[in-house]
């Protein structure tokens, strides 16, 4: 494992994963990232874009700090290049991807540095086959964005722990502050036993000479941030204070965090299970006892205990620590194989039975992850095919399937995504402002928002008014839904479909692991009684709908 054949083959896989694979195939699994993050990127590249309360002046609780650096890419880019504005999105993907990709070099580095290349070459092994990590770190949020950063913050933890080193203290801190200030401030509680570690372990006049250097950083930050949020929403914006304002000091029973649903603490140990191998769960409490570390382990463990804590859970708040769980189960694995330093033939066993368990369980899971959930992005990428050439507005309509709809970068210049009536009772997205200069876009306070998820019907629009339809191949409730994709109007044809994972006739097994149809044909033949029971992924059809002026009949 030590061997540097292996570290190089590891890092090319990385990169082809990371580079290649993640941009162009992983899946949008949450639709907070669509309408808070790509939708007003969109905004900024091409001037239209879906709006939420989030973003309105009133309540400026999304930073525009957070997109300018992929804007300042895209932007020019966009003007150099003529392609299709879904590349935008690859791009994008591409970017962060190769973010993900040099911190997690940096951070192998350091590894292999301070404790040791096996460790090292054993963490990026389940780096590459954490089902959670390979969606998220092309994900554009800011709980994303701070887990890569938070490579960064603890390559220089290591350091700093390994050497004493105040600067690597500093840096670690630095990387950490960026995440919190830029995105997302719960962060900020990573680094508080790291600090304590430090405060414990040098002389006072040393501890407050820090103490000041960092509040110089953490200052010089947030004032760059600041300006740049209150410069586009046009009044003083602390962006990062009104985040935690609003989600813990002024949070009640019609506003806040939990109005979105609650969840018992099972939730988080259930969505480990998913997003790591169970091998890679087992061994990263093993590593928790590794002492050396233990600033790190607690930076974990408190993460955890904060979020179990809180009623509203979502599988992006994890984001940030699964570097830490992958990097805890590299040094439990390296601790349990030397127990059998004796035994060679029992350490190989042990070896290979455990990281062949972990390939094969990440692999399930990611191909399950491609193969069930991607067919919104196929779908809608065929508006870019369809060689439309209206003059006028297209309006691509969806009603129960808002929530899928990955971006209007999917959507042509001239095309406009609206909604239709569903049984969805929340605030549902409005429309930027597409007059007037970026910044009066920006500015403008829009009607009909609020943040209690108060439905309003104003963001509604007219079905027979639609040109184009998305909706998945189910039954329908015919007193909510417009339209009933089995038996749509004799002017509509569909224009393309995908296969959807069916959740509803699906077992929870199937929906989460892909098994290859010859082991499951296998399985079904030799234990059907059994074999049903756990195992079963039936699919439907997501459709993109054409209003024609035909006669035919769908």
């Amino acid at each position: 494992m030590n061997c540097k054949l292996v570290t190089t083959a590891l890092i090319l896989l990385l990169g082809f994963s990371r580079l290649s694979l993640q941009p162009i195939t992983s899946v949008i699994s949450d639709c907070d990232e669509t309408f808070n993050y790509w939708e007003p990127l969109n905004l900024l590249v091409r001037g239209f874009g879906k709006q939420t309360w989030e973003y309105s002046p009133e309540y400026s609780i999304r930073s525009w700090a957070f997109l300018l650096p992929i804007w300042g890419f895209l932007y020019p880019l966009n003007k150099l290049v003529n392609f299709d504005a879904d590349w935008n999105f690859y791009v994008t993907r591409g970017l962060l991807g190769l973010g993900s990709f040099l911190l997690e070099c940096n951070l192998h580095r350091e590894i292999a540095n301070t404790l040791s290349l096996k460790v090292a070459n054993l963490w990026l092994i389940f780096q590459l086959f954490s089902p959670g990590w390979f969606h998220s770190s092309v994900e554009l949020l800011p709980s994303s964005v701070a887990m890569l950063l938070y490579l960064g913050s603890i390559k220089y933890a290591l350091r700093y722990l390994s050497r004493h080193s105040t600067s690597s203290f500093l840096a670690s801190l630095a990387f950490n502050v960026i995440a919190g200030v830029v995105g997302w401030p719960f962060v900020l509680v990573l680094s508080l036993p790291l600090c304590f570690h430090y405060l414990c372990t040098h002389r006072l006049i040393v501890t407050m000479r820090t103490a000041f250097d960092s509040a110089v950083i953490i200052a010089l930050i947030t004032a760059v941030v600041f300006a740049i949020d209150s410069i586009f929403y046009g009044k003083f914006a602390p962006v990062s204070w009104n985040i935690f304002w609003y989600n813990v000091i002024n949070a009640d029973a019609e506003s806040g965090p939990n109005i979105f649903g609650v969840e018992s603490w099972s939730y988080y140990l259930f969505n480990m299970f998913l997003n790591f191998p169970l091998p890679v769960l087992m061994l990263s409490v093993i590593g928790l006892f590794h002492l050396r570390l233990w600033p790190l382990w607690s930076s974990l463990l408190l993460w955890i205990s904060v979020f179990i804590a809180q009623p509203h859970k979502e599988e992006r708040f994890l984001y940030p620590v699964y570097a830490l769980v992958t990097l805890s189960a590299s040094v439990g694995f390296n601790n349990l194989l030397q127990l059998f330093n004796r035994s060679k033939s029992m350490q190989r066993l042990i070896k290979f039975a455990t990281i062949s368990t972990v390939v094969i369980i990440g692999a399930s899971r990611i191909t399950a992850l491609l193969v069930n959930y991607s067919a919104p992005l196929t779908v809608y990428s065929e508006l870019h095919l369809s060689n439309s050439t209206s003059d006028h507005t297209v309006n691509v309509c969806t009603g129960r399937e808002w929530y899928h709809f990955p971006n209007s970068f999917f959507l042509p210049d001239n095309h406009r995504l609206r909604f239709t009536a569903s049984g969805f009772d929340g605030l549902l997205p409005g429309d930027f402002p597409e007059d007037g200069s970026l910044f009066s876009k920006i500015r403008q306070v829009p009607e009909g928002m609020n943040k209690k998820n108060i439905f309003d019907k104003g963001k509604l629009w007219p079905a027979d008014n639609c040109d184009y339809y998305v909706d998945i191949m189910i039954p329908t409730d015919n007193s909510k839904d417009h339209y009933n994709p089995h038996i749509m109007p004799r002017d509509w044809h569909k224009l393309r479909c995908a296969h959807f994972i069916d959740v509803e006739h699906s077992k929870i097994l199937g929906r989460a692991f892909y098994i290859p149809s010859v082991i499951s044909d296998f399985l079904q033949s030799h234990f059907p009684k059994y074999w049903n029971k756990v195992y079963g992924a039936q699919k439907v059809d997501y459709c993109l709908f054409e209003k024609t002026h035909t006669s035919q009949t769908v």
